[in-house]
């Protein structure tokens, strides 16, 4: 299957990205890998440009990849204050230790919400 994205929409054999319904952000589902920083970034990108706070729906990823997840740092040190960027993740991923063993926990602008 070949990639699709169209603004914050993108689906392939591993990942789909769509719109959050309730709130302004995106869901991802399956496997986030390296290969789909591109993707991830611009279905950020598409948020960013409408709204300051930007949610981003982990709790149906079953993998994240290390090059992903500066992914989503870098985007929430670029949004201008007092915009931030929320992780909902689930507790198998371990974000607050992976976050945490590369200093960037206390990243402004960045906060993590478990389901």
């Amino acid at each position: 299957m070949s990639p699709y994205f169209v603004s914050q929409y993108f689906a392939d054999n591993f990942l789909v990205i769509e719109p959050l319904v309730d709130e302004p952000g995106i869901k991802l589902y399956g496997h986030v890998m390296g290969a789909h920083k591109i993707p991830l970034y611009l279905a950020l990108k598409a948020c960013r440009s409408q709204h300051s706070d930007v949610t981003v729906d982990l709790t149906c990823v079953d993998h994240l990849a290390q090059s992903a997840l500066e992914t989503l740092v870098a985007a929430a040190r670029t949004l201008p204050s007092p915009g931030r960027l929320t992780l909902r993740t689930h507790p198998e991923l371990d974000l607050p230790r992976r976050l945490t063993a590369h200093a960037w926990h206390g990243t402004q602008r960045l906060q993590l919400a478990e389901a």
